[in-house]
């Protein structure tokens, strides 16, 4: 039996006990929204939707791209304050949907996933099937990601292990910003390797 739920953000922690938090409607003017199914308990797969309120990308000039999202999020029974969600997705050849061959173990881009909050960091790893498309106006692409698998990497302080081993599905819309993506990239791996 599958007990789903969704909510509008991926929960949050309360300190001293695993107790999640589904987050309420209202994180902002979405570009994207990310799902995400915990099999933490394989028996009851949890399913959670995230609205990325920013999105941004780069393109290396071997022609990588670096996709990143942001969610943040302030519980009103949290004094602690702020939960920020990142998104860090390194495709490193681009498919093309329709005439690439598509395979369930094809994968072309690395994912990372973090959850930080004041009393800790929680950072998860993967690899997925993920392709840009161009929109017809301007530089922005929509990113769209099937098949991706997260796994926990690391968890600095009394960060929260809400997900365990998850699915993550995804489809946003990101603007061509070299600099906010750089420093969104920069923030995970300062966190990630503190």
């Amino acid at each position: 039996m599958m007990n789903n739920q969704k909510s509008r953000c991926l929960p949050a922690f309360l300190i001293g006990a695993v107790v999640m938090l589904l987050l309420p409607a209202g994180c902002g003017r979405s570009t994207g929204v990310l799902e995400l199914t915990s099999y933490k308990d394989a028996y009851t797969p949890q399913t959670y939707e995230v609205e990325i309120e920013e999105c941004v990308y780069y393109t290396e000039p071997g022609g990588d791209y670096h996709i990143l999202g942001r969610a943040r999020y302030t519980p009103d029974d949290d004094p602690d304050g702020e939960i920020v969600q990142l998104l860090h997705v390194h495709l490193f050849w681009k498919p093309y949907p329709g005439k690439t061959y598509d395979n369930p173990t094809t994968i072309d881009a690395t994912l990372r996933y973090a959850v930080i909050t004041a009393r800790g960091d929680t950072f998860y790893s993967g690899t997925g099937y993920a392709y840009p498309k161009k929109m017809r106006r301007g530089d922005d692409i929509v990113l769209t990601i099937e098949g991706g698998r997260l796994a926990p990497d690391s968890q600095h302080g009394e960060g929260p292990e809400v997900l365990g081993a998850a699915r993550i599905l995804g489809k946003m819309t990101a603007k061509k910003d070299h600099a906010l993506a750089m420093d969104l990239r920069r923030e995970i791996d300062l966190r990630a390797g503190r």
